[in-house]
């Protein structure tokens, strides 16, 4: 293990997640911390994100510290399962559709597109949480009910997502198109802002 110094706090790095992220303990507490050159477009993209998600309301995992000049970003590490492997076994509640809506709308009040696709949302005590510390500038074609909701539903979508992704899907889940369409339709009735 060796020490960083963040913020003038001594943190212990545990493991390595990514080349751009790392677990640290500090005070007994577990924190992921992200790397980045503030000195690049990339750096500054990923400290606005971090931040605009954040005050937007959308349930990520809580950015604690910007060491600006050393390059690391401090957020609260969670551990779940990602929505896609969840999904691969079992249906979405209708209470996940419901934050997984709110989500979408917090965004996209505040002139975000997340990123939908399953495998970047984790499941932690049946709380949704967006993972991927990026958005794009709002783009109707590129929201959640335009582009990806049917990744999150029985599908013929999914089932493609899924096998892309190395993971096997039950086929004998998926129902009638047109049965599926209608549901899409009332879930969208029911919780789109």
């Amino acid at each position: 293990m060796s020490e960083i110094k963040i913020k003038h706090r001594i943190f212990e790095k545990v493991k390595d997640l990514s080349n751009e992220s790392f677990l640290a303990t500090y005070k007994g507490k577990t924190y992921e911390v992200l790397t980045f050159d503030y000195k690049t477009e990339s750096g500054d993209a990923l400290m606005f994100a971090l931040k605009r998600i954040q005050s937007a309301g959308v349930k990520a995992p809580k950015l604690f510290w910007i060491d600006k000049k050393a390059g690391y970003a401090v957020r609260e590490y969670l551990e779940g399962e990602s929505v896609m492997h969840y999904i691969a076994k079992q249906d979405i509640t209708d209470d996940m559709y419901k934050q997984l809506f709110l989500n979408e709308y917090l965004a996209k009040i505040n002139g975000m597109t997340l990123n939908y696709e399953p495998d970047k949302w984790i499941i932690v005590n049946d709380k949704l949480y967006y993972m991927l510390p990026q958005f794009i500038k709002y783009n109707e074609e590129k929201d959640l009910v335009k582009r990806f909701l049917r990744l999150w539903y029985n599908t013929k979508e999914l089932n493609q997502f899924l096998n892309k992704n190395g993971l096997s899907y039950d086929k004998s889940r998926l129902k009638d198109e047109l049965v599926t369409n209608k549901e899409l339709v009332l879930l969208v009735v029911k919780y789109y802002k």
